[in-house]
């Protein structure tokens, strides 16, 4: 149960904005680290990286790092690939990808595949405009048998060209133990300049655990 209970949560503390049902156009890139630290000073830090090589083909990596204040540490690593699904004359977007790599939790090794399916869409509200999106995944550990799915659930507002506001819902559960999580942030550019620079300070609460409430802070940079 404790192996479990560190795979769920290490798949919720190191969910990553990424672009969800959006390609990357080709030859452009996206990248981000975020760090996120608990009211019970757990640590953990991602890397996440996609490159569009064409413009109906996106590919991407990730690698994580968790380390619970009770000294036991986790981590993951994975490749995955994005493609649209229906062309993108609609306001509606989406897309599916496959992705395989590798966890580990104290000195447990585990190898998973993973599929994906995103939907997104913009929206107006005034004269505003915002995005809304929806991450479905499921995890299958090749090596135990285990499966973990879970929803990432996002709705974004554009206040200018330089301030943006989002909240996040991250759920995620295996057949033993689920948890889910509200993730608000404000997202900035410090600086107006190429490549593109954006900064996400935000906050992350577990339901019904608040007292592992989390400080985020994440670089996201296009190029």
């Amino acid at each position: 149960m404790l192996r479990i209970l560190a795979i769920v949560l290490l798949v919720l503390a190191t969910s990553p904005a990424t672009a969800g049902a959006w390609m990357r156009e080709k030859g452009s890139g996206y990248s981000s680290i975020t760090i996120s630290t608990t009211l019970s000073r757990d640590f953990s830090e991602s890397t996440y990286l996609e490159f569009g090589v064409r413009d109906d083909l996106t590919l991407g990596a990730e690698v994580a790092f968790y380390a619970f204040s009770n000294g036991v540490q986790s981590g993951s690593a994975m490749v995955f690939l994005r493609r649209p699904i229906g062309g993108d004359d609609r306001p509606s977007v989406y897309a599916y990808e496959l992705g395989f790599g590798a966890g580990w939790s104290g000195d447990i090794v585990r190898p998973y595949i993973r599929g994906g399916l995103s939907w997104g869409r913009g929206y107006q509200l005034k004269r505003l405009n915002g995005w809304m999106a929806v991450d479905a995944s499921l995890f299958i550990d090749t090596y135990y048998g285990e499966h973990l799915l879970k929803i990432d659930s996002t709705i974004g507002l554009n206040f200018n060209d330089r301030f943006a506001g989002m909240i996040q819902i991250f759920h995620a559960a295996t057949s033993d133990i689920s948890a889910t999580s509200i993730a608000p942030s404000i997202l900035f550019k410090p600086i107006k300049s190429r490549p593109e620079f954006r900064l996400q300070i935000g906050t992350e609460t577990q339901i019904g655990n608040t007292d592992n409430s989390a400080f985020k802070i994440s670089f996201w940079r296009d190029f």
